[in-house]
């Protein structure tokens, strides 16, 4: 089966066809424990939690460790904030050494951010590692690719870090993130005062834009509608590019994530998941994940391949187009963390996701060879 005319991957669009599934109920999905504060984006949830760390802090450290393997977006609300930053070891199957953390960890570092990747979670040691041995440094458990192995399971819970997710990886919201708290502060009007007050009126009108343009093309793939779509994300991403605003979301992605189908959507990507891991044949690109958990609802399906340029060039000529998590930070230097600077250069992954049939991932199948 060749791919629709709108074609497989990119952006999200407002209905369901691009990639929204709707609930005429309100999902019954919350903080678990804790508290949650409901920001524009997942920068501005890296932010606000931040700011809350250093706004409890009394002995001025300032230091951040990061994983080599992240999206250069994630280092902007620490550089923006003033701390200093550093890195950790992220090995070719993109598990994670706590060893390799707590030996970099000073007397001056504030915080360990913790990175999960496409819905598989890394083990617990990490956690018990620092509690044990460097118990007033906090934890930011970044769980953007987890979401929806999260809700699949005992929902949003945080006991011990702080808990960021970015909700519009994984469907049409227009500007949201989750910051989920172990311990919200006592005062009501605590955390507030660390917003920067309202809501980014033009990311969220450029997002919005985005996505309702997005359906449109994939109700009429007309070139028009996607260039007119893609433009209005990239000056939504710009501005989000030039500063990050711990604000507020829109009030329509709020709603929007008050009746997401969650079920449907996680079903779908599991299928599809299975479908092509159990078909795949490729010998030059290799599936990052060998096997599918039970509990996972995968992200996509990453693949790591020597020539990812020649066969995204394939791809895209098919109209699938596959994201690359991620292009190497100019701040993360490749001699120091050679495996995650090697993953950055050959990691491509294979829409999946809610919008597509088997028969999609036929076609994925047969372009890939």
């Amino acid at each position: 089966m060749k791919a629709s005319g709108a074609g497989i991957g990119s952006e999200f669009g407002l209905s369901k066809a691009g990639g929204y599934r709707y609930s005429l109920a309100r999902h019954g999905f919350a903080a678990s424990s804790g508290g949650v504060s409901y920001v524009a984006n997942g920068r501005a949830a890296l932010g606000l939690a931040i700011r809350r760390l250093r706004q409890m802090a009394t002995d001025g450290r300032n230091g951040v460790l990061l994983p080599a393997y992240l999206c250069h977006s994630m280092i902007q609300p620490f550089r923006e904030q003033g701390l200093r930053i550093g890195f950790y070891p992220v090995d070719g199957d993109l598990s994670i050494d706590p060893a390799d953390v707590t030996e970099r960890i000073d007397t001056k570092t504030l915080a360990v951010l913790w990175m999960h990747y496409f819905g598989f979670g890394q083990p617990l040691d990490l956690l018990c590692r620092i509690a044990k041995d460097h118990p007033h440094v906090a934890v930011i458990d970044d769980r953007t690719h987890m979401l929806g192995t999260d809700l699949q399971t005992a929902g949003l819970c945080s006991t011990t870090t702080i808990q960021v997710y970015s909700p519009r990886k994984w469907g049409p919201f227009p500007d949201l993130g989750l910051v989920i708290w172990p311990n919200p502060p006592a005062e009501s009007d605590s955390l507030s005062r660390l917003m920067d007050g309202g809501y980014d009126s033009g990311f969220a009108f450029w997002r919005l834009a985005g996505v309702v343009l997005r359906a449109l093309y994939f109700a009429f793939p007309v070139e028009t509608l996607r260039g007119s779509s893609l433009s209005a994300f990239r000056r939504a991403d710009d501005r989000l590019d030039r500063r990050v605003r711990v604000c507020q979301p829109s009030p329509i992605s709020r709603f929007l994530w008050r009746h997401w189908q969650w079920a449907d959507a996680c079903r779908i990507r599991r299928a599809n998941f299975r479908y092509l891991l159990e078909r795949w044949t490729a010998t030059d690109a290799v599936p990052l994940y060998g096997e599918l958990p039970d509990s996972v609802c995968p992200l996509g399906f990453p693949i790591r391949t020597a020539d990812r340029q020649r066969l995204r060039q394939r791809l895209i000529a098919q109209q699938i187009f596959p994201p690359v998590h991620w292009v190497r930070p100019s701040e993360v230097p490749a001699r120091d963390f050679p495996q995650a600077a090697a993953l950055a250069e050959e990691e491509l992954t294979i829409p999946i996701d809610q919008r597509y049939t088997l028969q999609h991932m036929d076609h994925i199948l047969e372009t890939v060879g």
